[in-house]
């Protein structure tokens, strides 16, 4: 039985051969591909991270710092129990980093984007306090001048005129009282308690975000 020439045989291994080759060539070719798309995948995740990390730190810093310099530092001096007769600003939007970031916190660590999704959860909780807050002292103020209001008329129909002091001491004990009818003091020290659950919780997030982001600093200050 003729089985072929030997040359035959030569040409069809030397075929196979270069087609094996070829083909490991093509395939660790489109590993490497597929390897440099992972890496580069992974740099922008870890660049969206930073940025993200970032934006959050500034958030919460100047959203506690702003909370401390207009409630916080005279609520921890305000008497327990006590209504905290103020009127407290709030913007429209107090945080529109977290509210634009939804997606980009699956990139961040596990426990920092905890402590992060919870100082925004108290934070909101915060913000609706102050606006209870908010609303019951406009209502104790409207009660307030309406009782001085009648109070004078009271006055003038007994022939009497009300000083400047008995004025203010009027309103004043007027508003005090609508305002402990409304709850006013449990409402500060709801804000005050959460403003104190709130610290460890920035401190934690602005230290642990400053070891991400930078995680020579540490190194450079004691270099310097």
């Amino acid at each position: 039985m003729d089985l072929g020439s030997t040359d035959v045989y030569v040409s069809l291994f030397s075929g196979l051969s270069g087609a094996i080759i070829g083909g490991l060539f093509t395939l660790k070719g489109a590993t490497k591909a597929h390897e440099l798309a992972l890496k580069k995948e992974e740099a922008a995740d870890r660049e969206k991270m930073i940025t993200t990390l970032m934006l959050l730190r500034t958030e919460i810093a100047t959203a506690w710092e702003i909370f401390m310099k207009e409630y916080g530092q005279a609520l921890s001096l305000h008497p327990p129990e006590t209504p905290f007769l103020v009127i407290m600003p709030l913007g429209a939007s107090p945080f529109p980093i977290f509210e634009s970031a939804p997606q980009a916190l699956n990139l961040l660590p596990r426990e920092l984007a905890k402590d992060i999704i919870y100082f925004y959860m108290r934070a909101k909780g915060v913000i609706a306090m102050i606006e209870i807050n908010n609303r019951d002292y406009e209502q104790a103020l409207q009660f307030g001048r309406s009782y001085l209001s009648d109070y004078m008329q009271r006055a003038r129909d007994q022939g009497k005129e009300l000083t400047d002091e008995m004025r203010e001491q009027v309103i004043e004990s007027s508003v005090g009282f609508m305002a402990a009818q409304l709850g006013m003091g449990d409402t500060a020290d709801g804000i005050r308690s959460l403003g104190q659950e709130l610290k460890p919780i920035v401190l934690r997030i602005i230290a642990r975000v400053d070891e991400l982001v930078f995680p020579d600093s540490d190194l450079l200050k004691q270099a310097g």
